[in-house]
């Protein structure tokens, strides 16, 4: 008889750490007034819609504008 494989323990989901601009992240809290764990979820479920109505090249297009944008940041001289 065939043994069922044993399961990886740990968490189901990957932590993620998210920067926001302190404006965006203002009006975020204030609809979800205050709570933490709301705004997460709220976070959450921005992103998931988000994702579900993507495509994979215009996820793709995401990256390449970080990649424009942080090669703007090297080029600009800082003075």
């Amino acid at each position: 008889m065939a043994r069922k494989a044993r399961k990886k323990g740990g968490p189901r989901y990957k932590r993620v750490a998210l920067s926001l601009p302190k404006r965006l992240y203002y009006v975020l809290n204030g609809i979800a007034m205050g709570d933490e764990r709301k705004l997460n979820r709220l976070i959450k479920g921005i992103l998931e819609d988000k994702l579900m109505e993507s495509t994979v090249a215009e996820l793709e297009l995401y990256l390449g504008r970080g990649e424009e944008e942080e090669e703007v940041e090297e080029e600009s001289p800082q003075g």
